[in-house]
């Protein structure tokens, strides 16, 4: 989602209105969906606070001489964050909650500390996942230079600079987006809402904002994930036949000295596997759960009028619950990914719980 749909807005409390002319959804489906969405994001994201918790204790236990661990840390650290604002701005948008007397309108409120904010996160993980693929696949085509090249320090300053230039720029939202106590006649009362600052240069910003961080940067990180991925996806496909067809040959030398290198080559072979399996399933896993939020990107950038005050903005505002559905989803599952692939990470967090340890800590 751009900048540009965190404009605060009276509509969004009103869900259930008339669809617009044009419009594929109606207001009444809007509210069912509105509805639907919201209890199994709040599930998902209720989850994902518990498991990412859960992941950063158990990567802060394994320390950070492993560069993985670090771009991992920093994956979890967003997906908390997440998951945290995801509730938060789920919360203001239920019916209930948003319709009743609170201090502050819950929508508007939302917007900016809600769903602007947890875009800005996005982009950061979508960036963190793109570095993590990029980097295992520098590991398969040149595993002797990278060993050199990504450090400890290089990772911990790369992940800091994607943290800097993908949220960092929420900051510029609130040059335009700020909060501002408004008089509501209905209520006879003075409640904390938002309001636009319209200057010529913040309108020019806010443009060029949403061309390089709304589409531009979160577009470029979802296809280098992608492209990264079905790299990976090749690498075991043909690493697979590369071990069988070795075990056949393997299987006809019976020297002792050949026998014993061929082992030494089949299990780092299989210890470099499944470090790509991990990865790509990461990967896979943020590719569809990504792409709900990529097409509405691309749609925008086609469609003018699809958007949040355009002439669709019903279906707009359907994929747009359904993205965030989808990324509380991904926030939240990566803990499965680890714990089956991940021999270290399934025995520390064994350990962290007291149950007895199947697998050695290595």
């Amino acid at each position: 989602m751009t900048l540009n749909d965190t404009q605060p807005s009276q509509e969004l409390d009103n869900v259930s209105s008339s669809s617009m002319g044009g419009d594929l959804i109606t207001g009444a489906q809007l509210y069912f969906i509105l509805l639907t969405t919201s209890a199994f994001t709040q599930v998902f994201s209720i989850g994902g606070v518990i498991t990412n918790v859960i992941n950063i204790a158990v990567f802060v236990k394994l320390g950070f001489n492993e560069t993985s661990n670090i771009s991992l840390l920093t994956l979890a650290l967003c997906d908390l964050l997440s998951t945290i604002l995801t509730i938060w701005g789920t919360l203001c948008v239920t019916p209930g909650f948003s319709d009743a007397e609170l201090p502050f309108l819950p929508t508007e409120i939302a917007q900016l500390t809600g769903g602007a904010l947890s875009m800005f996160v996005l982009r950061c993980s979508a960036w963190v996942t793109a570095f993590i693929s990029f980097e295992r696949c520098l590991c398969i085509l040149i595993p002797l230079k990278v060993k050199k090249w990504v450090t400890p320090k290089m990772s911990t300053a790369v992940v800091l600079a994607i943290s800097i230039t993908t949220i960092g720029p929420y900051i510029g939202v609130h040059w335009r987006w700020t909060f501002m106590w408004k008089f509501l006649p209905a209520r006879n009362a003075t409640i904390l809402g938002v309001t636009v600052v319209d200057t010529p240069f913040l309108n020019l910003k806010e443009k060029i904002d949403n061309i390089v961080f709304g589409a531009i940067q979160p577009i470029i990180a979802f296809f280098t994930v992608l492209v990264c991925t079905v790299f990976l996806v090749v690498y075991l496909r043909r690493s697979s036949q590369w071990r069988k067809s070795m075990a056949s040959a393997g299987g006809k030398t019976g020297g002792g000295d050949n026998s014993f290198q061929f082992q030494m080559k089949q299990n780092i072979s299989r210890k470099e596997e499944k470090v790509v399996r991990l990865v790509t399933s990461i990967a896979t896993i943020f590719i569809v759960c990504y792409t709900p939020n990529t097409l509405m990107i691309l749609h925008m950038a086609i469609f003018p009028s699809f958007s949040l005050f355009g002439q669709h903005r019903n279906t707009f505002l359907m994929i747009y619950l359904v993205s965030v559905l989808a990324n509380s989803v991904s926030a939240s599952v990566n803990i499965f990914i680890y714990y089956n692939m991940g021999t270290r990470y399934r025995n520390a967090l064994r350990l962290m719980f007291h149950f007895d340890s199947e697998d050695s800590v290595k």
